[in-house]
């Protein structure tokens, strides 16, 4: 240990003699060392933290209602029929019930939107949590039919309130309704999800409070009922019991809510699997493809790291050839080489862990960054903790290790080989041959760091590529000279009726707003983060019912629900028939019609030539064998894509405002005027709602290249562009110092040659070509084998990219010429610093 401890103190000392050095290798070990503990810190909070209650030593499950006739759909479970779970098993030590709500919450003149979840009053000891402060709700609480309005605040909304000690007790105005405050969570509690978080829990009695037809899955049963299937189940297993066990009497559980229940429960069993860390499903699903990105991810910081690690190698190559006179005295002194290796080793390490120290803090600064970036984007609240924990902590001293064998053990190996006498009488100047500087370990190294840094570049080039195609797609229609509005009138505690009413006022006078050409009102919008899917078949006529034909092929498709001047306000013409009439789509009394898109009209009538309009579909339910009344096809519209994923138009049903209303309802403007024009309306609009009514919440008002450009899937493009463009631009940053700190090196090694060949007539010009014609080769061999590594790396990730291919040949041409360009500045300058030496003093240079 004394041995160790002398190495420890002795690497200081020689690490603070050369203080260029050492600040160069701590700098070029943090990029290496942050990239890595960003990365992992991201994958830990998703991944590999454990949520609070989860290491309470049983295994937390999710239930889901399984129709056995259609072993791939499945529904939320209604109250009654959890309440019948929670008494009726065995094998859980608690069944939990959770509901999602998007509320609006009133802080002073200003509704905004917030995530609430309605929870059972067991929720919180399901998950082994208490409440930091106050109380968790009762079964009192919890019954449908009398709404309790309490609420459990979340930790972060506490603090965000300026961490109000007396806060239990207090109101927060939820849907307009003053909820008591009874509680707050515990510090970093999200419930199931490592990414959602909600701000607000209040009983599973209070939902038709919080609830609007945002997360609707009711199909207008009653709330509460055995038919308003709208709740996710969690439970614990107890101790002991196996998956299979627990299945098994969840079986035989369903069959008996079935035998009692028919007309609800009918064809429906229960399963139990593991929960995932993202998102909330009413289906069973994983993590998989989280860890794939992830695995990607990881894989790409790895190189940075690796090429920070051939850098540094090649810097303690020329440092230790540098020192090898006095390795030499000391192993002539009776030193083992073991022990000037680990004296070595221990030099390199305290460079990683220094290295490491930098690299927290910058990974900690990405991290914070990205995870902001993310929060405007979402309806929903992103809540990732990325503080590092022991797990980081532990990841950076291996990634420190890891580096101090790749870059140090290398070269300490390499400068205490056999030679002592060799050693104390060699010369400074480089005597070996051209081939033999050529093909050296500093060379090689080089290459491999030019080959790994081309391969991130073009990788990077690649996502940038096509991020910037992803900027410029449309749905299928023009941005220009359209706004959005998002109005929700149902945050102002506003019924369905006064919601309906209310939008109906709006539109007429938005109308009549000078320089709007078109108002219409959309339940979604092309390229946001919401959809509403539902699966169709064509039908006889308006009278047609459910068995009355043998089953016909459904296609699933997005269903919108529009007003009229829908298509003229978004600039579509239609290809067919017409669209709603205002009185259709906004009416009191609606016919049953709807539009569809040429995608919906293929897959439905072009095996037989017909003509949509005048036939009829009908939407299937969630119950088996159920429909909506038949619709009445009375036009066809050109095919939209509903997210950048979609590479061409996908089936899409409109159907009129009047026949089903909803409460969150974006508005479509189109103006006279593009460009600022457009832009400059945007005030004009906002007077006109609160001179309509003041009490209206308007989530959001923009152009409609705003709302593109805020997409969640073009930041999906963006920040893995940006992403993959930090790792290229590192690792050649890396590469550009590794290669300009090599060949300063080989320049002064060569300055007595350099001095003889200019003191028998070469010029400056002379002696750069030749350094820079070394450097070329060099570089050339370095991208002649990125390319092959880029187009291979480009393959892994294709499926990431957008409507760019692996073999881009504007990024495998723009990455290698800065890389090479970059290469050969970094060798130019110390070739021209080395000619500027007079040759008298070259050759006096030892």
């Amino acid at each position: 240990m004394s041995a160790l401890l002398n190495d420890v103190r002795f690497g200081f000392r020689m690490l603070g003699k050369n203080p260029g050095f050492s600040l160069i290798a701590v700098l070029v070990l943090g990029l290496g060392v942050g990239a890595n503990t960003a990365v992992f810190s991201v994958v830990n909070a998703l991944l590999l933290k454990p949520l609070p209650g989860a290491d309470s030593g049983t295994a937390l499950m999710g239930l889901f209602s399984k129709d056995t006739k259609r072993p791939d759909r499945y529904r939320p479970f209604s109250y009654p029929n959890y309440v019948d779970i929670r008494e009726g098993v065995t094998t859980f030590s608690s069944i939990a019930a959770q509901d999602i709500a998007l509320a609006g919450v009133t802080e002073g003149e200003i509704t905004r939107r917030a995530l609430v979840f309605p929870v059972s009053a067991n929720y919180f000891d399901a998950l082994g949590v208490t409440p930091a402060r106050g109380r968790a709700f009762t079964l009192d609480e919890e019954r449908p039919g009398r709404p309790s309005l309490v609420a459990i605040v979340s930790d972060a909304y506490w603090r965000r309130k300026g961490a109000d000690p007396e806060i239990v007790g207090k109101t927060v105005r939820i849907n307009s309704r003053l909820f008591t405050v009874i509680g707050i969570a515990p510090r970093g509690f999200s419930g199931t999800s490592a990414v959602v978080a909600p701000e607000f829990w209040v009983p599973l009695g209070a939902a038709v409070v919080v609830k609007n037809d945002f997360f609707s899955e009711s199909d207008g049963a009653v709330p509460g009922s055995r038919a308003a299937h709208e709740m996710l189940l969690l439970g614990r297993l107890r101790p002991g019991v196996t998956n299979d066990a627990a299945e098994r009497e969840l079986a035989q559980l369903a069959a008996r809510l079935a035998e009692a229940f028919p007309a609800e429960n009918r064809d429906q069993t229960i399963v139990a699997a593991p929960l995932p860390r993202i998102g909330l499903s009413t289906s069973p699903s994983d993590d998989n493809q989280l860890v794939a990105v992830s695995a990607v991810l990881l894989a790409m910081s790895a190189v940075v790291l690796l090429v920070a690690c051939l850098n540094l190698a090649n810097m303690l190559l020329a440092r230790g050839t540098a020192r090898r006179r006095e390795i030499a005295i000391r192993l002539s002194l009776g030193a083992s080489r073991a022990a000037v290796v680990r004296q070595l080793l221990v030099e390199g390490f305290i460079l990683a862990l220094c290295g490491g120290a930098l690299g927290i803090l910058l990974a900690y600064g990405a991290t914070v960054t990205f995870i902001q970036s993310v929060a405007p984007l979402t309806p929903m609240p992103i809540d990732i903790s990325t503080s590092p924990d022991w797990r980081v902590m532990v990841a950076t001293l291996l990634f420190a290790a890891l580096a101090t064998m790749a870059f140090a053990l290398g070269p300490a190996w390499q400068v205490t080989r056999p030679g002592v006498a060799a050693d104390l009488r060699e010369q400074p100047s480089d005597q070996r041959g051209r081939r033999a500087r050529m093909f050296g370990a500093r060379n090689l190294l080089l290459a491999s760091q030019m080959a790994l840094s081309l391969a991130l570049l073009v990788v990077g080039a690649l996502f940038v590529r096509g991020a910037i195609k992803a900027a410029d797609a449309t749905p299928g229609f023009s941005f220009d000279r359209g706004l959005l509005a998002e109005v929700d009138p149902s945050l102002a505690a506003y019924s369905p009726a006064r919601s309906a009413a209310a939008h109906r006022g709006l539109l007429a006078r938005l109308r009549s707003v000078p320089g709007v050409e078109a108002v219409s009102m959309a339940s979604l919008v092309p390229f946001g983060s919401v959809s509403e899917d539902c699966r169709v078949e064509r039908t006889l006529g308006a009278t047609d019912v459910a068995g009355s034909q043998k089953q016909r092929a459904r296609v699933s498709t997005a269903r919108t629900i529009i007003s009229g001047d829908y298509f003229r306000s978004l600039g579509l013409k239609v290809v067919r028939g017409r669209e709603f009439t205002r009185d259709e789509a906004e009416g009191l009394v609606a016919r049953r019609v709807a539009v569809i898109d040429e995608p919906l009209a293929e897959r439905l009538f072009s095996a037989r030539g017909e003509n949509p309009i005048g036939q009829y579909l009908r939407v299937a339910l969630r119950e088996p064998g159920q429909y909506e009344e038949p619709l009445e096809i009375v036009g066809v519209v050109p095919g939209l894509r509903d997210s950048l994923f979609d590479h061409r138009p996908v089936p899409h049903l409109y159907v009129p405002f009047a026949l089903k209303t909803r409460s969150w309802m974006n508005y479509h403007i189109r103006v006279a005027g593009g460009g600022p024009g457009a832009a400059a309306m945007l005030q004009t609009v906002r007077r006109e709602i609160r001179a309509f009514d003041e009490r209206l919440p308007v989530l959001s008002l923009t152009t409609l290249g705003g709302f593109a450009d805020r997409s969640v899937f073009l930041w999906v493009f963006r920040s893995a562009a940006r992403i993959f463009t930090a790792f290229g631009l590192a690792a050649l940053i890396l590469a550009l110092v590794g290669i300009y700190g090599v060949n300063a090196y080989v320049v002064a090694r060569r300055t007595r040659e350099i001095g003889i060949r200019m003191a028998l007539g070469a010029t400056a010009r002379d002696v750069v070509r030749l350094i820079l014609r070394d450097a070329a080769i060099v570089s050339l061999a370095g991208i002649g084998v990125g390319l092959g590594l880029a187009v291979a790396l480009g393959t892994v990730v294709s499926s990431m990219l957008y409507e760019v291919s692996a073999a881009d040949p504007l990024a495998l041409t723009v990455a290698p010429l800065l890389l090479g360009a970059s290469a050969l500045l970094a060798s130019y300058i110390p070739a021209r610093r080395a000619t500027r030496i007079a040759p008298v003093t070259a050759l006096r240079h030892d």
